[in-house]
């Protein structure tokens, strides 16, 4: 209930599936368990809300002028590239039923423009400031979604993925918060 919830408040709502345990791969590189139900939910959400950040983080990487903004764009692009491609592999794994679901992100119901629009639109000067606003709303609602499902996982390495995306999405919080061009934040 607490990842529904979450969810909604995420704009993100994908359709429950039952817990349908998928197989384990026996190879080592899928996941260690059996993954299905809310954990499936839990990976297409978290996947979903993850291309959104990565599609923010390449909008227009060159025009980071902060050299510590720089590096934290380039980390968040080359950890959410991984956890993706990792959350895909289990997906895949789960089989063919697990793979149908769709999601997507809906409009910000505030009627915000989209993120990726917003930074394209945004003059040389101001761009750091705008990518910190538009990056610290987007890694919260990782960290809080991460969190309500850390409770609620079936799957130990869905749990521990859960918890890292909480962990390191709490941390950049704190460092995008820190730059000085988070005092300027529009």
């Amino acid at each position: 209930m607490a990842v529904a919830a979450t969810l909604l408040l995420a704009g993100c709502a994908p359709a429950a599936r039952p817990a349908t345990p998928a197989p384990s791969s026996s190879t080592g590189s899928g996941p260690p368990t059996a993954i299905g139900g809310l954990d499936l939910t839990f990976l297409h959400a978290m996947t979903a809300h993850q291309e959104r950040t990565l599609a923010i983080v390449r909008a227009a990487p060159e025009r980071v002028r902060e050299p510590r903004l720089r590096t934290l764009v380039a980390a968040v692009d080359a950890t959410e590239t991984d956890e993706v491609a990792q959350a895909r592999e289990w997906i895949r794994a789960a089989g063919p039923d697990a793979g149908g679901h769709r999601h997507d992100h809906h409009p910000d119901p505030t009627g915000a423009a989209d993120p990726v629009s917003r930074l394209r639109g945004t003059p040389a000067s101001g761009y750091d400031a705008v990518l910190v606003a538009v990056l610290v709303p987007q890694q919260r609602q990782a960290a809080e979604l991460a969190r309500a499902h850390r409770a609620l996982a079936v799957s130990p390495a869905v749990r521990d993925l859960a918890r890292r995306i909480d962990e390191s999405r709490t941390a950049q919080i704190r460092l995008l918060t820190a730059l000085p061009v988070a005092r300027t934040m529009p």
